[in-house]
Parts: structure tokens; sequence; C-alpha cells
């Protein structure tokens, strides 16, 4: 295999690099994530203004946009394990305590923010992976789930699902862990020894229900407002009860999986029936080992700093690169990954701007604060300037915990897909060729990298969900968008006190080959997305991919509607086909005239009824959720219609002479 130094060669960095040196990507994450990076504290305020400093020498104009934002932070951890009710002497007993005020905050425990504030005590239950068919199983088997502590794994859907399903099903508490066999020994060496999650250790995370509304959870739909302003008139922050309404009422912590095998192994058999019909002894208690939980966290308004950055355009437009800047932890990978990528791209970008590039449409790198609580940073900021976003908004990228490798992998909106290829095909690849494949190491590019994946057909991008910064742009504002990555490694240090920077340096990425890789293709793409403007996107490509969508729901929506409506998808790909570069002055627009203006039914935050993030798998996507989450017949009638009508409306622009067909390239169309 090649050395680093030799793979390096491979890609034609702006600032050059001599035989030997190191690149400079690994002193950017070795100087970010030398501490802990926790939204209110002190080290988020550090990297805040470590940021801005490698912003302004790369010659960009940097702000602090600050918000006064609820958060959710420990001040003590209680958990103790127990043979069972009669017990006293605990078999585990662990106490952890944290100060956000302290000067460095240091590691925060093993927490799960948003987690309600008590002590409870109860039998343990062995909840699965915590699904809803996992509680139902149960309920089948004829056990009482009330005042039950739920033993959940992590995986399969969105931890805060876990939570709220937990509550709906009458459990006093939750405990999350990682199966050894998922995310752990069973996977191979763990750390240091290897990459995988040692027993002791467990992943962090939010639970605030981000399904609803993402954001600050006292400041729904509206901006948070700067430290010591009010918020906009006739918006009120919510308090006391109220904000507890909408927010996770058990317990909840994370736990390691030493500790889960503890509880395990003492629980009560049952006899349960499998998927196959089959009835078997399984230990899932409830108890009669139990657990007691005495947690103090404290819901309470602190001040978070987004780091804006901009090159002003010379016209109109903005292209907005975006990736969140606080960690649970140090936060080498998540999402020490993808600032040191999109700080990289700033180095090129400002360097070409000293030569003499300027973008037409404004171009905006935003480091977002506190997307780990749940999207707060970025949530606040889209919703602040929502108005100019809709606009002038021609594209949001996303970079978060962005490399663990060298090969490319994208989600993001349909009708993107040409302008990645674009910036793709200007990267040299430092993978080397399969067997099979048409190019030599020599021409190898990105573009082939990202083609290799699809072996049934052209590339795709999977739809995003949730669970990262482009939330509010896609779901909110219905912006075109992209979440950039570059895996082929991995392990266990997800959310950790070992995702460090050397973990990332012995394996995620030895030689920082994909740091360095994705800034480069970050500068492309974002010189790609100035330069082509509102031809950025392609409405056609946008609506037949669409269409492939609507066929794929005839299971549960029905051959006759699934047809009809992937029919007018194609009908509207081929209107807007049929204009030809023109197209561009209308699909800049186009999922902002497919939105529903009320938002999805039951979470009108969300107003992107093509795809939401699942009821039940938080960060997953499931298409068209006012159909298939309606509740009868009458409602799902209502909802066809309405988007049916949508997809009508959005050709006629088209067809009725307001696009024409022909027209001319603008200058930097073709590069």
């Amino acid at each position: 295999m090649p050395s680093s130094a030799a793979l390096l060669a491979l890609i034609p960095l702006v600032v050059p690099l001599t035989p030997g040196d190191a690149p400079p990507s690994r002193a950017l994450l070795s100087e970010f994530a030398s501490e802990p990076r926790l939204a209110g504290t002190s080290g988020s305020l550090r990297a805040a203004k470590f940021v801005r400093r490698v912003l302004e020498e790369a010659g960009w104009s940097v702000e602090f946009d600050e918000r006064a934002v609820c958060l959710s932070l420990p001040r003590r951890l209680g958990f103790e394990v127990f043979v069972d009710s009669t017990a006293d002497a605990a078999l585990v007993s662990r106490l952890d305590v944290f100060d956000p005020d302290a000067l460095p905050a240091g590691d925060i425990p093993k927490f799960n923010a948003w987690t309600a504030e008590g002590q409870v005590r109860g039998p343990v239950v062995d909840a699965g992976h915590g699904l809803r068919l996992d509680f139902e199983r149960l309920e089948a088997a004829g056990i009482d789930l009330a005042g039950s502590i739920a033993l959940c794994r992590y995986g399969r859907g969105y931890r805060g699902v876990k939570a709220r399903l937990a509550a709906s099903f009458g459990c006093a508490g939750v405990l999350l862990f990682s199966d050894p066999a998922e995310d752990g020994a069973q996977k191979g060496a763990v750390w240091p020894e290897g990459p995988w999650k040692p027993g002791w250790d467990a992943q962090r995370g939010s639970i605030l229900p981000i399904i609803n509304t993402p954001g600050d959870p006292s400041t729904p739909g509206f901006a948070s407002p700067a430290p010591g302003a009010a918020p906009a008139p006739g918006a009120q922050r919510l308090e006391g009860a109220a904000l507890d309404a909408v927010l996770p009422s058990l317990p909840c912590l994370p736990i390691g999986a030493d500790d889960a095998g503890v509880i395990l192994e003492r629980l009560a058999a049952r006899r349960m029936t499998d998927i196959d019909g089959t009835k078997r002894g399984v230990k899932v208690g409830p108890g009669p080992v139990q657990v007691q939980l005495d947690i103090t966290a404290p819901r309470e308004v602190r001040t978070v700093r987004n780091v804006i950055a901009r090159i002003a355009g010379t016209g109109d437009g903005v292209v907005v690169f975006g990736g969140h800047r606080d960690s649970w932890v140090r936060g080498a990978h998540d999402a020490g990954g993808g600032c040191v990528s999109l700080l990289r791209a700033a180095q090129h970008l400002g360097q070409r701007a000293r030569d003499g590039w300027k973008p037409e449409p404004t171009l905006v790198f935003a480091f977002w604060d506190a997307e780990e609580p749940g999207l707060l940073g970025s949530t606040e900021w889209g919703e602040a300037n929502a108005d100019w976003l809709r606009a002038e908004g021609i594209a949001y990228v996303n970079a978060d915990a962005a490399v663990s490798g060298t090969q490319p992998a994208m989600s993001g909106s349909p009708g993107l897909e040409s302008t990645v290829a674009r910036a793709l095909e200007r990267v040299a690849s430092p993978n080397p060729p399969a067997a099979d494949a048409t190019t030599s190491s020599a021409s190898r590019t990105l573009l082939d990298d990202w083609r290799a994946a699809f072996e049934d057909g052209p590339p795709r991008f999977r739809l995003p969900g949730s669970g990262s910064d482009f939330t509010v742009f896609l779901h909110h504002l219905t912006l075109p968008v992209l979440n950039v990555s570059f895996g082929g490694n991995s392990g266990g240090q997800y959310h950790t006190s070992f995702d460090d920077f050397s973990f990332v340096e012995r394996y995620l990425d030895p030689g920082f080959v994909g740091h360095e890789l994705s800034g480069r293709f970050l500068a492309e793409l974002a010189q790609e997305l100035c330069a082509r403007g509102t031809r950025s996107f392609d409405g056609a490509e946008a609506a037949r991919e669409l269409a492939r969508h609507a066929t794929q729901t005839r299971d549960w929506l029905g051959a006759e509607r699934a047809d009809e409506l992937a029919q007018a998808f194609e009908a509207l790909a081929a209107a807007i086909q049929a204009t030809g570069a023109d197209a561009a002055q209308v699909t800049p627009r186009f999922y902002a005239a497919l939105a529903a203006p009320d938002g999805v039914p039951r979470r009108g935050w969300y107003k992107n009824r093509l795809w939401t993030p699942g009821r039940e798998l938080g960060y997953g996507s499931e298409t068209f959720p006012g159909l298939r989450d309606a509740v009868d017949e009458d409602e799902r009638a209502r909802e066809y219609a309405a988007l049916l009508d949508a997809v009508r409306a959005a050709r006629a622009p088209y067809v009725s002479g307001g696009v024409s067909g022909g027209g001319t390239t603008r200058e930097g169309d073709e590069r």
C-alpha cells in the first residue's frame, strides 16, 4: 500500500506540501480537539476563538452569532444496582459530579442531555433496542412494565425515541448501553489496544424530541435571542411546566456494557414467543435485579456562539457551508473531522480570493455551537435568518463527523448530483482502482470512487432525515442540502471519552489523507456552487428521483395512488427538461414549491412534505410522511390530494409560458 506521503502527493493542494511535512489538518485537529468542547462551557468558547483566528488568518470576515438558549447540563449522576428489592448494599455504585462553570470544565460524565431529574428505583426489564416492537413483545408476554427501568441497547433508532416509548409504556426510567456484539469486544480489540468500545465507556447523547421541533426547546419555532435581549414580539420563552411538557419525562442514563452485563445476568427468565412462534425461556425480567437513578441536571439558559464567516458576493444569492463545533468530550471525529475539513476548505478558498477569485453569491462558512444537545445553534440561526435564506439560499452543505477514511459518501436533496459530480471529478483519488476498473491510478478521481459504490446504477443520494445541522435548512426552510463524509474505517469512539486526536490518527485517518481530501473537495464544491449559482440545482433530476421514491410506496399507499404520484413527478421532470437552461430561473425554489405551508400534520415545524425523519427512527428518513402517518383514510385522502396538487402546481410555470426553452449558458457554467 502507498505511504501516507505518497497518497498526499496525489491530492493537488493549494498550499504545497514538501516531502516529510505533516499535513496542515493534523496540526489543526491537534489544537482543536485538545480539550472538551461541551456547549455552554469554557471549552466551547476556546474552540470558537480558535476557529475565528484560523478563518481571519485565511482572509475571511468573521463574527460571533451569540444566542441565549436553554441547555441541559448535569451536576450529579447517581447509578446503583441492587440484587433485589430488599437489598440495601449495591452490587454497582457510581456517583459522577460535573461543574460546567469550572475552568476548564473537563470531561462530561456518561450523560443523556434533557433527562428528567429525580430519584427512581425499580426492577429492570430488558427492552431490546427500545423500539415499539420490543415493548409490545414484552406486553404480549404479560409483563407489567409500570414502574420498571427499561434497559435498552443503542442502535436502530434515535435514543430520544427510545426514551419517549419507554415513558409511553409506563416505565419509570431508562438505561442505554452499547451491545458488545454491535459496538464492543465482540467486534474486535477494544480501546486502547484496538478501535472498539471498552465495557467501561458509553455513548453520551441527547434525548431531545427533535422529530417534533429541533433546536432550543424553550423557543419552539422562533429564534432564541441574543444574551440579555428579549425574544421577538409575541414570542414567549417556555418556562416551568410549559417547558417540562415538551421535554422527556423520565430519568435516562447511559451505562457501559460491563454494568449492563451485571444487570442482564440477574434478570428473571420468562417464556417469550419468537417471531417464528417458538416459545423459549429468556432472561428479560422484570427484576429481581433493581436499579436506582439519582439525577440532578437542571435546565438553564446559557450562551452559545456560532462562528459565522463570509466572503461577500458580487451579486445575489447565498451558499452556506456548515458543521458543528461543539462535542460531548474532545470530539476529534465528531465533529473535529467536519470542522477541520471546513477550515482547510476555507484556507484554500481564502487563497483563491487573495489571487482574485470573487464569488457571485455570498459564501458563508458556519461553525455551529450546541449541535449535540439537539441542533440548537444552527436551528436558531436558521430561524433568525429565515426570510433571507428562503429568498436567497442556493444550497446548504453540511460536514459533521466527516472523516473516517477516503471513500466519498453523500446524502442530500435530489437535484444536486450533477454539481457534486463536477466537484468530485476535479479532485484526484488516493484510492487504488478495483481490479476491473477502467481508470488507472494516475487518472482516477473521487468521482470514480463515488460511482464505484453504486453497482446497480448511477449514484444516488440517501435522503437525509435528521440528527445534524442540515435539518433546519432541509425541513424548515426547504432548501437543497448535501451532507458530506469520507469513510472506510470505523470504531466504537462515537460520543465517548476516547474520541480524541490519538484515536483519529491511529485508526480513522492515519496520515490525515482523508482530512486533506475532504478539505479540497469542499473547496471545489463551494467554488462550483458559487460559479453555477441557481443552476447548481437540477429540478428535472430531482423530480425523476422523487418519482422513483413514489413507486416504492405501492406496498403501503396502494398501486393506483403510487403510480399516479410517480406519473405526476415524471410529468414535472419532463416539463423542466423541455425548458432547457432557463429552468434554473425556477428550480432553486423547487422544494419550496412542494412544501406544506402549515407543516406536516402534527409536526408543523417540518415543512418538507416529501420526506422527514421517521417518527420512530429519529435520524433515518421516511418518504411522504403526511400519507404514511395519516390517522385514518380521510386524512390520507386529504394529504394525498394536497401533495398531488402541489406537484401539478409546481409544473405549471414550465408549461404556461413562464419559462421558455433554449437560453444561453452563463460564464462559469462549464468548467
